[in-house]
């Protein structure tokens, strides 16, 4: 059951609240395995009953128009429960630094996967998914997505601290009180090769670009400007250009044809370098050229594309019946663009490396890692444009348009004072990814806030068309499909 909406009589966690919630350490974005801990600091009032929620929920349209509250995950403690007709408060510990008010601690540990089970009433299973590729998630037991919200819609992933103080009075409403947390889920574990380039994989433009380029004019030559007079030279401009009829330049027209492209890293680390190798390869040329021409960089742009894709499941219960529908919500962050206007420029050669021409890396923006739940999924593609210069040609192209994974960096430990000459890291291990059958009931999954297994030797999974795959995915082929 999903929960009731979030904002609508309930207060901001401000110190003037009857209950206040005061976090230890809260650092800028939790992650899986993360303490939430802290005190509630409660006013000297009759309540029979304090409790405490963390929980995980998406706001996703519905059919109907009105939003739907989807809980991924939740864990309750009732910290204080009156056993009489007083409220006992008097036995409670108060606050040193805030008199007049009672402190219960509290703590919880952020969870790993999403445990519930989206709502009943509708089927969350996308028509175009695979039983190794889910594009939506339809089952618990995947990991939980990062806090975010769509720009342009009231979709959002929210993680938060709920506090339900009930009044003794029949006739009042009980006294809720939240605090939003960041979440962002630590990075699965991938094959190392996966970080850097690999040009085995090849590459797919859309149909309107092309990999390839054909150049023919006379400077070529790379002596043309010695021996072609200044008479001659306009001449065959004109020519060229169909303004001088009759007139047959005494040379030939050489031509050089050769094909780009940019293959970058499956996957993106945030706050990373993106690495790109451009390869070249030179196709034909006329037969007077002795050895493949110079291209040079005129000017170069790399852009992140997102897609936040909204599954809205069909309601057959309508009156006329819903159908599903798939609504995409496009951006682009733009990540480099660097010209050159002195000179030729740079010069271009097979296997150079992008970070040797401009230091392009994921910062300057709140970069959302890659992620699929119920209903929303995240997307992400790479977009490389180069302008490029041959001879006194100058052609313009499309490199590369691939999908690409982000992720976080792995958090590093935090060095604490030395202890005997030794330097201690005062961060817990970190839980290990486990790879969970989405398509598995959830009464199997065995998932838990209190004790989720883990495993202790982490395997190693690659990311593209099969990243999220249970174990079968490796004799069913997964769907190819792409961000659109």
């Amino acid at each position: 059951m999903g929960p009731e909406g979030p904002f609508a009589g309930r207060r901001a966690n401000r110190r003037d609240n009857p209950v206040y919630i005061h976090l230890f350490n809260s650092p800028p974005a939790y992650t899986a395995g993360d303490h939430v801990r802290g005190l509630l600091l409660i006013s000297q009032a009759r309540s029979p009953r304090i409790n405490i929620v963390l929980r995980g929920f998406s706001i996703t349209p519905h059919s109907s128009g009105k939003p739907t509250y989807i809980e991924l995950c939740r864990e309750s403690q009732d910290l204080f429960v009156s056993t009489g007709n007083s409220s006992n408060f008097d036995l409670l510990p108060t606050s040193s630094s805030n008199p007049g008010k009672a402190e219960l601690p509290f703590s919880f540990t952020f969870a790993q996967h999403v445990s519930l089970p989206p709502p009943a009433d509708r089927d969350w299973l996308h028509p175009e998914d695979s039983f190794n590729h889910p594009r939506f998630q339809h089952s618990p037991g995947f990991p939980l997505p990062p806090s975010c919200a769509a720009t342009s819609t009231d979709v959002q992933i929210v993680y938060q601290l709920e506090v339900t103080m009930e009044s003794s009075d029949p006739d009042s409403l009980p006294v809720r009180v939240r605090q939003e947390l960041k979440y962002t889920p630590p990075p699965p574990d991938f094959h190392p090769t996966l970080l850097q380039p690999d040009t085995n994989f090849g590459t797919t433009l859309p149909k309107h670009c092309s990999h390839q380029k054909f150049i023919r004019t006379r400077k070529l030559f790379q002596d043309y400007e010695e021996r072609a007079g200044k008479l001659k030279k306009i001449k065959e401009k004109l020519a060229d250009k169909e303004l001088l009829f009759g007139f047959q330049g005494s040379d030939e027209i050489p031509y050089a044809k050769f094909s780009i492209s940019a293959t970058p890293a499956r996957v993106l680390v945030v706050g990373s370098q993106v690495p790109v190798v451009i390869s070249i390869k030179h196709l034909q040329r006329s037969e007077s050229l002795a050895s493949p021409p110079d291209l040079f960089i005129r000017r170069l742009k790399v852009q992140l594309s997102f897609v936040f894709n909204v599954f809205t499941p069909g309601d057959p219960s309508a009156r006329p019946p819903k159908k599903q529908h798939v609504h995409a919500e496009r951006g682009h962050i733009m990540l480099c663009d660097k010209k050159y206007e002195k000179g030729s420029g740079r010069l271009l050669y097979d296997g150079l490396s992008l970070l040797d021409i401009a230091n392009v890396k994921l910062t300057g923006h709140d970069f959302t890692p890659s992620f699929t739940t119920y209903g929303l999924n995240l997307e992400y593609e790479l977009q490389i444009e180069i302008t490029g210069k041959c001879a006194d040609r100058e052609w313009s192209s499309i490199v590369c348009t691939q999908p690409v994974y982000l992720t976080t960096a792995p958090r590093v430990a935090n060095l604490s004072e030395l202890e005997d000459g030794f330097l201690v890291y005062d961060l817990e291990p970190r839980p290990a990814y486990q790879e969970v059958d989405p398509m598995e009931p959830p009464h199997y999954l065995n998932v838990s806030w209190g004790a989720q297994p883990l495993a202790t030797t982490p395997s190693i999974h690659e990311f593209g068309s099969r990243h999220m795959a249970p174990p079968i995915a490796d004799t069913v082929p997964p769907p190819e499909y792409t961000a659109s």
